[in-house]
């Protein structure tokens, strides 16, 4: 029974973090950060994520950005199975053509700052495996095959949407001349669409659930022949051979029992149609101290405690399954599955080296094995480091361009088909426009080299390769008033 029950459990096992872009989304907040990703302390408008704290050194006012950006990204799945002869590329197509953005803030005096935004936190577009993950076509066909079968067959698919919405809300004071600091909150509104179907699977060229009731129905004549058999030993007075039987029996009946409940669930398609929401509360801080060229900043956002609750419309097999199978469960509909945001560390400096020329250094840490609902288990916390450049090339152009490294903490017993991330190289260039003093357009363009990680199963020798590809584009209009 359990083996025929993991095949579609498996196959379902659909993480959130399949679909995102990841829940710390750097790239959805604004669009200056496409063209240089060390944002961690700089002044201005975009500061109010990146930077709160610092919004307390811009000029008095009103101050607008409102941002567009789009990322396409590709999610890779190199497996080479040789007991199963499967030896192919699983690609997850992901894409986010509207991801928008708008920060806003208010320094009211040389005291008091008001700030908010909205900005998609994580996700932000669909994620589709039109073949859906290799773990089910391994499970599949090594339980089929496992069943005398030669050959085995299938169609499978799964698609996800995920949105993180995000809308934040804060005040900064300057505490000196050069010191400010913040106080704000976000509040964080999760919708996520799961669907998956696994249909059409087949042994030896037939329906499987025909072939599991025929293979149910040998062994369950293989239980009754087995049976009278015991009977008759026992008759003779031969109890060791009636107990062999007897034995011989109970194997066949519990394999017709697992065979009959396995064409069960390949009778009919295996349907996941999942939709879950919820909501949370990240507070957050920040302090910036500006010291005329060298300006310096740090943020840190407590860890977010978010509960998605599920409304299903799932298929009858898939619901029956899920009252004993753990991995399906987590979409039954009512129930109630944490997908926490980790705690977040920012800090950044940056430097006036000339007149028209800034640099920029920054670096990020994230708590993600304190997070509830974390596929980082074993592995370490991830980090990121970034610098930037930016040249004033006269009173209307900026040019910038930037790099980010990403180091992931998932190890080997952390990567899974329906979880994963690489560590990667980010490079990114772009520009400003200045219209006039109150008007700006930024555009930028980043581009992620991700690292492959290479999981070789020692025992059975299967390997698995794991990598994404990544770009990202973005427009903003910043407007002072």
């Amino acid at each position: 029974m359990k083996k025929f029950l993991l095949i579609g459990a498996t196959a379902l096992m659909v993480s959130n973090s399949t679909f995102a872009g990841g829940i710390l989304t750097n790239t959805n907040q604004n669009a200056t950060f496409l063209r240089n990703p060390s944002r961690n302390a700089a002044i201005a408008i975009d500061g109010v994520y990146n930077n709160p704290a610092g919004i307390a050194f811009l000029p008095q006012g009103f101050h607008l950005s409102v941002s567009w950006q789009a990322a396409w990204q590709q999610r890779l799945m190199d497996v080479n199975n040789s007991t199963i002869g499967m030896n192919k590329e699983f690609k997850g197509e992901t894409k986010a053509p509207v991801i928008p953005s708008f920060q806003a803030a208010y320094v009211i005096n040389d005291k008091w700052s008001v700030s908010a935004q909205f900005a998609v936190g994580g996700g932000g577009g669909k994620c589709e495996f039109a073949e859906g993950l290799p773990m089910f076509e391994e499970l599949v066909g090594s339980k089929l095959l496992g069943a005398q079968a030669t050959s085995y067959g299938l169609n499978q698919n799964l698609t996800g949407e995920q949105y993180f919405y995000g809308f934040q809300v804060g005040a900064t004071y300057k505490l000196t001349d050069n010191f400010s600091v913040f106080g704000g909150a976000r509040g964080v509104l999760a919708n996520c669409n799961y669907t998956g179907a696994i249909s059409n699977v087949t042994a030896n060229g037939v329906a499987a659930g025909t072939y599991l009731t025929g293979l149910s129905q040998q062994a369950a004549a293989g239980a009754q022949q087995a049976a009278a058999a015991a009977q008759q030993y026992a008759a003779a007075g031969m109890a060791a051979e009636a107990a062999k039987y007897q034995a011989m029996a109970e194997q066949y009946q519990a394999a017709a029992v697992s065979a009959g409940q396995g064409a069960a669930l390949f009778g009919s398609d295996l349907v996941l149609d999942c939709a879950q929401s919820g909501f949370g509360i990240t507070p957050i801080i920040g302090f910036d101290w500006n010291l005329g060229k060298l300006n310096l900043a740090a943020k840190y956002e407590f860890r977010t405690k978010i509960e998605l609750e599920n409304e299903s419309n799932n298929s009858a097999n898939l619901t029956a399954m899920a009252t004993q199978v753990p991995a399906v469960a987590v979409y039954a509909d009512g129930a109630k599955v944490r997908s926490d945001i980790p705690a977040i560390l920012s800090l950044g400096a940056m430097y006036q080296i000339s007149e028209n020329v800034r640099a920029m250094v920054g670096g990020v840490y994230y708590w993600d094995k304190d997070a509830v609902g974390s596929p980082i288990k074993n592995g370490d916390n991830t980090w990121e480091a970034n610098f930037g450049i930016e040249w004033d090339v006269n009173d209307k152009i900026l040019l910038s361009c930037g790099a980010q490294r990403t180091e992931y903490g998932f190890d080997d017993t952390d990567m899974a088909d329906t979880n994963f991330n690489t560590s990667s190289y980010a490079v990114a260039i772009g520009g400003a426009y200045k219209f006039s003093e109150k008007m700006k357009l930024n555009v930028g363009y980043m581009h992620s080299f991700y690292d492959d990680h290479k999981v070789v199963n020692a025992e059975s020798g299967i390997t698995r390769n794991y990598t994404r590809k990544n770009d990202a584009v973005g427009v903003s209009l910043d407007i002072t008033f």
